[in-house]
C-alpha cells in the first residue's frame, strides 16, 4: 500500500518540537493549545484529515494525486504538490486547491499547499540550482509525501531600505559561517505569516538585489531548529468573532541566532542565482499567483453570498445602488476566477513542467490588491448601519436579559434574530474588525509594493517586443 500524507494528529504533534514562540512578549508553552493559535492549528489539522476522507465523502478524491513514495511504491499527495505536465494537470490542481479553500473560505493565506508553488517549480528546473540540484529534488520528494506545512521567510525588516541588503548585516539575514555540517545563519526576516503554526520555513531573499554571496541564500529550515525564535503580536478578538476564532494568522518576526542549516537543506548560495531566481527563472511567481487567485476566489464567493443575504435582511435588496454594489463585488470574483483560468489557457512548457500563463498571473497580481480594498469600502457603504447594529452577542440569545427583545432583533425577508446576527456578525468580522483590517493589509501587500508589479508588466511587454508591435 502506498504512503499517504500526515494526518491532523501528526501535524498537531509536530508543533511540540521545542520551538521558541514569543507571543505578546511571553513564551508560548504549547502552540496548539494557546488561545490565539489553537483555532488556526485546529483548522489546518482538519485540512490534513480531509486528505484521508473516504473518496466521495469528504472530497479526498478531488484533493489527491499519485506520486512515487520514495520506497518503490505508489503514494498520494495533495495535487498542488505535484509537478504539472499539462493543462489538465493544472485544472486538477485548481480543483484540489478549491477543495481545501472551500473549507476555509480563503481566510487562511498560508494553507499547507501554498508553498508547493516554490518546491514544484524548483524541481522542474533542477539544473538551474547547479550543485544543489539533488537537494531541490530531495526536498520535493520529502515534502510532497508529508504535504509539509511551510511559511515563507522572504521579506527583510522595514529598515534601511535605501541601502543594498548587503549593507544591513546587523539586521538582515545572512550567512556568517560555512562548516562541514552546513551553513550558519544570523539575522531576521519579517512578515513571516503563519510561522508559529508552520512546520518548516522556506528562507530566501526577496526585495532589493543582493550583491554578495553572504546574503544570497535559499534553504529549508525547521521551525524548531536551535536558534530560531518566532515573535508575534496578537490581534485581539472576541469569542463571538467567527472568522478570527478559526482563521487568525499572525505575521511574525523570525530571528535566526546562529542557526545551523544542514547542507542537504540548502538550495542557493550565490548572488547570481539568487537574482535570477527572484526574477522568475523557475516560474514560482506564476505558480504562486495561480494558488493565490483560487484562494481569493473562495474568499470573495463567501463574502458575496453573505452580502446578498445581508441586504435582504436589511430590506434594501431592491435599491439600484445596492444592486450595483453587489454586482461589482461579484464582477470582482469573476475577474479573479477568469484570470486564474486564463493562466491555465496561457500555460506554456517551462523546464520539466507546464507553467501557468505569466501575463494573466501578473495581471491578477496587479489588479487584486486595489480590487480588495475597493470591495471592503463598497460593503461598508452599502451595509452601513447594519454593521454597527450588533447590540448583543449571538451567544446571548435566549438568556433572561436578551430573550424579551429578540423580536426587535429580527431582520427582513423572514430572518430571525439568530440569522441576522450570524450573517451580519460574520460580515463585520470580515471587513470591520481587526481581523478584517489585517486581511485588507494582507491582500494589498501580498505582492509587495504595487508599482513593482506594474513596472514588471511594462518590462515584460517591452522585452518580448509587444510594445513595439503595438506602436505599429
Amino acid at each position: 500500500m502506498g504512503t499517504r500524507p500526515q494526518t491532523g494528529s501528526d501535524y498537531l504533534a509536530s508543533l511540540d518540537d521545542g520551538r521558541v514562540v514569543v507571543h505578546d512578549g511571553e513564551r508560548v508553552a504549547r502552540v496548539a493549545e494557546h488561545p490565539d493559535f489553537a483555532g488556526t492549528a485546529s483548522t489546518i489539522a482538519s485540512l490534513y484529515d480531509a486528505l484521508h476522507d473516504t473518496p466521495g465523502e469528504g472530497g479526498a478524491d478531488a484533493l489527491l494525486a499519485p506520486i512515487a513514495d520514495g520506497s518503490g511504491g505508489d503514494g498520494v499527495t495533495h495535487a498542488f504538490w505535484t509537478v504539472p505536465q499539462s493543462r489538465d494537470d493544472l485544472r486538477a490542481q485548481r480543483e484540489a486547491v478549491r477543495a481545501w479553500q472551500s473549507r476555509t473560505h480563503g481566510w487562511l493565506g498560508r494553507t499547507p499547499e501554498f508553498m508547493a508553488c516554490i518546491f514544484t517549480s524548483m524541481a522542474a528546473h533542477g539544473p538551474f540550482f547547479g550543485r544543489f540540484e539533488g537537494n531541490v529534488r530531495a526536498a520535493l520528494e520529502r515534502d510532497q509525501r508529508a504535504v509539509t506545512h511551510y511559511a515563507q521567510a522572504l521579506v527583510n525588516p522595514p529598515v534601511d531600505r535605501e541601502l543594498p541588503p548587503d549593507e544591513v548585516g546587523d539586521v538582515f539575514l545572512h550567512v556568517v559561517e560555512e562548516t562541514d555540517e552546513g551553513i550558519v545563519l544570523r539575522g531576521a526576516k519579517a512578515v513571516v505569516t503563519g510561522a508559529a503554526t508552520a512546520q518548516r520555513l522556506f528562507v530566501s531573499h526577496f526585495g532589493g538585489e543582493v550583491q554578495t554571496d553572504a546574503f544570497a541564500i535559499a534553504a529549508s529550515v525547521a521551525v524548531g531548529s536551535p536558534g530560531v525564535r518566532v515573535y508575534t503580536r496578537g490581534t485581539p478578538f472576541r469569542p463571538d468573532q467567527p472568522l478570527a476564532r478559526r482563521f487568525q494568522e499572525h505575521d511574525a518576526l523570525v530571528v535566526f541566532d546562529d542557526v545551523l542549516v544542514p547542507w542537504t537543506d540548502v538550495f542557493i548560495r550565490d548572488a547570481e542565482t539568487m537574482l535570477a531566481f527572484n526574477r522568475g527563472a523557475v516560474g514560482w511567481n506564476a505558480r504562486l499567483a495561480f494558488q493565490a487567485a483560487t484562494r481569493l476566489e473562495a474568499k470573495l464567493e463567501r463574502i458575496a453570498g453573505l452580502a446578498v443575504r445581508a441586504v435582504e435582511i436589511m430590506g434594501t435588496e431592491e435599491r439600484r445602488g445596492t444592486q450595483a454594489a453587489l454586482g461589482e463585488l461579484i464582477a470582482f470574483r469573476h475577474t479573479v476566477a477568469g484570470l486564474r483560468d486564463a493562466m491555465i489557457e496561457q500555460a506554456a512548457p517551462s523546464g520539466e513542467s507546464i507553467l501557468p500563463g505569466v501575463d494573466a498571473a501578473m495581471a491578477f497580481s496587479a489588479l487584486a490588491p486595489d480590487g480588495y480594498s475597493r470591495m471592503r469600502v463598497s460593503l461598508e457603504t452599502t451595509l452601513s448601519s447594519a454593521l454597527a447594529h450588533l447590540p448583543v452577542p449571538l451567544e446571548s440569545l435566549g438568556t433572561a436579559e436578551v430573550a424579551p427583545i429578540e423580536p426587535l432583533l429580527r431582520g427582513s425577508g423572514g430572518a430571525d434574530a439568530r440569522e441576522r446576527l450570524e450573517v451580519v456578525g460574520e460580515l463585520w468580522d470580515a471587513i470591520g474588525t481587526g481581523f478584517g483590517a489585517r486581511h485588507e493589509l494582507y491582500e494589498r501587500s501580498y505582492w509587495g509594493q504595487p508599482e513593482r508589479t506594474h513596472v514588471g508588466i511594462l518590462g515584460l511587454a517591452r522585452a518580448d517586443g509587444r510594445v513595439t508591435r503595438w506602436q505599429g
